[in-house]
Formats: C-alpha cells, structure tokens, sequence
C-alpha cells in the first residue's frame, strides 16, 4: 500500500517537471512529439552528466546509439567532442538534428536501427548508450523504455556497439537495478565486452547502474 502510493506520489512529481524546453549543462533543448522526453524520464539526464565524464576533456570520437532528443550528443559536442548519433525513429534522429543546430554544433545524426546504416570501418573511442533496459515479456522494438524477454533489446545494443569500437575503446551503458545485474552481466559478456567498472547511482527509488566496458582481451584484434 505504502510502495503504491510512493509510486503514484513519485510519478506525479515527475510530470509536474516535464517540460518540452529546458537547459542542460549550458545547452538549450526542445523535445519533439513522440520522442522521450528527459525531464519526464529524469534518468536521461543523470546518464548525460555520466557520458560527459566518461568522455574526458580531450576530444574523442564518440557514437551515440539511440540518442533521443540528442541530450548527450549534443552536450559531448559542446564539449568539442566528434560526434555520431543513431536512432532508429526518424522524430529522435531529427530532434537530435534540430538541437544541434540550436546549440551550434556539429553532430551527424543518423536514422538507423542501430549501427547498420554507418560504413562497415566506422569506429570510435567511445560509445555510449542508454537502450531500453527494462524487461517485458513480449519484445516492444519500438518503445524507449521496454527492453524485451532477457533484454534482448539491451543484447542488441551491446552487440553493435562491440562492433564499432576501436580495440582500446570503451562502452558506456545504462540500465538499472529493474533490469536483473545477472542477465546484464550476461548480455556483456555474450557481446565480447568486459565491465571496467560499476557506478551505482541512486535516483528517484531506482538504482542507476553505469558499466564502463572494454573488449575481452582476447576479441581485441577482430
């Protein structure tokens, strides 16, 4: 009874928040209809900062996949970062071209269902990620949150970022405490990919975890 109602008292917080113009880190933002929206879903913006970090000062090439309203990208490209960005929903993939140019940067947008529209040699220092990560029963390929029967979505997304990372590359990926450490974990592996290290961020009731990624030692020369 308690937890329901901390659930409907917390979601009704969140929606008093929404705002479909806002400001992060500097940069102003519009959100397009049908695209997620990250003062609604305020993990967007913790994983923004958490890219931000792990992307350092010196300028690197950096793929997005599944970049939304363009938040992250287009703050790593404030940063005077090379970046690509991918969604597979031409609204997010626009969005994410139209805030670039309100914030005068440069950030090649791509609708793609993940990496297969980039060049075959196309690789970068870092990718970064927040695919959808909760689990469902059915799989749900065209929804920003829900991420299919053992995270297939999530496997997707570690798959075609080990495809487009250099050998000493790294992966940045969000998901949470809802979606199972176990078959996280497992998905990581299964890609050829090894956590680094494990930030746990607590937000709103929920654990935020941010795995740092790099290749297996022995996948490093593919």
């Amino acid at each position: 009874m308690i937890s329901s109602l901390r659930r409907v008292v917390t979601r009704t917080l969140t929606m008093l928040l929404e705002r479909k113009k806002f400001t992060f880190y500097g940069g102003s933002y519009t959100v397009s209809e049908g695209v997620l929206n990250p003062t609604l879903f305020r993990a967007s913006l913790v994983f923004a900062a958490e890219a931000l970090n792990a992307a350092g000062s010196q300028s690197i090439d950096i793929l997005e996949l599944g970049s939304g309203t363009g938040l992250a990208s287009v703050a790593l490209a404030r940063r005077d970062h090379r970046v690509t960005a991918v969604d597979r929903s031409f609204e997010a993939a626009f969005n994410t071209a139209v805030n670039a140019k309100n914030n005068g940067v440069i950030v090649r947008s791509v609708c793609s269902d993940w990496d297969t529209a980039l060049a075959p040699d196309l690789t970068f220092d870092l990718v970064v990620m927040n695919p959808p990560f909760l689990p469902s029963p059915t799989p749900v390929f065209n929804d920003a949150l829900w991420g299919g029967p053992d995270l297939i979505v999530v496997q997707a997304a570690l798959k075609a970022a080990a495809r487009r990372i250099r050998p000493d590359g790294r992966v940045l990926l969000l998901t949470s405490d809802h979606s199972g450490r176990t078959d996280v974990l497992r998905a990581v592996r299964a890609s050829g990919l090894a956590p680094v290290t494990n930030r746990v961020v607590r937000h709103w009731g929920e654990e935020l975890h941010f795995d740092l990624l790099t290749r297996l030692p022995w996948d490093s020369q593919r």
